[in-house]
């Protein structure tokens, strides 16, 4: 926790200005560290030189006058609604979102359950037009058993596969990936990913690489790597809701 306040004085002492700038990246570290202490080590269980996946970019797509570029699309009005729902279809994920922040320590919150997809709401809400930025567990145990978490199969994702993110309002957003990429752990980069963008995005974030234990610590540890996703809004529709059969249908 030592970690954490220095970076929170360190805070402190900025302008306000600054403190926009800096905070998302103090978030993602805080949140890179949370990940990382994963309680299994699975994927060093299952697989003795897991494989790290590195395909396409997490840079923005730029014109020839270096401005970040998206392409138009037709899109209703922004909707406030709780993030519900992220599919993946190409790794079998039709997963719950929940919305977490900070906890009382001003420190990441993580799920309980790997299971769930965590939507940060320190990050943009998805069809705002910025960088929506999610997590989740590689893995995880459950009284003591190791199991996958939601985002184990996340290195397998290609590029030009699609995310879909629903709204409880049933509004669904489709996301094409533009790059799967591995961050070793203490590279910037991963920070930088986290932040704002000029144009519609999600990021997702899990653990990967090689679990390394923490001497003395039976749960104790980290994974060498990040596995980082980004994907761009190709397409956003208001889903109608199931129509409800007529009272001489029941």
């Amino acid at each position: 926790m030592s970690f954490f306040r220095a970076l929170l004085r360190r805070i402190g002492s900025l302008r306000w200005q600054q403190r926009r700038l800096f905070l998302p990246a103090i978030l993602l570290v805080a949140s890179l560290i949370l990940l990382s202490a994963g309680l299994a080590g699975l994927l060093l269980a299952k697989e003795s030189s897991p494989p790290l996946t590195n395909a396409g970019t997490l840079d923005l797509p730029r014109n020839g006058l270096e401005t970040a570029t998206a392409s138009p699309i037709a899109t209703p009005p922004p909707s406030s609604a709780p993030v519900a729902r992220m599919i993946i279809e190409k790794i079998g994920v039709d997963a719950s979102v929940v919305t977490l922040g900070l906890d009382e320590n001003n420190v990441p919150q993580v799920p309980d359950n790997p299971n769930d997809v965590v939507w940060y709401d320190w990050s943009m809400r998805p069809g705002w037009g910025s960088n929506a930025v999610f997590s989740g567990h590689v893995d995880w145990t459950v009284n003591g058993v190791p199991v996958t978490g939601v985002f184990y199969d996340l290195r397998k994702v290609e590029v030009g596969d699609t995310i879909k993110v629903t709204l409880a309002d049933n509004t669904e957003y489709q996301y094409r990936v533009i790059g799967n990429v591995a961050i070793a752990y203490d590279d910037a980069q991963a920070t930088e990913a986290m932040g704002a963008t000029p144009s519609e995005m999600i990021t997702i974030i899990t653990c990967g690489g090689t679990w390394i234990p923490e001497h003395g610590n039976p749960i104790g540890g980290h994974y060498t790597h990040r596995q980082i996703v980004r994907a761009e809004l190709v397409r956003s529709e208001l889903t109608a809701p199931a129509s409800q059969p007529s009272w001489f249908e029941r």
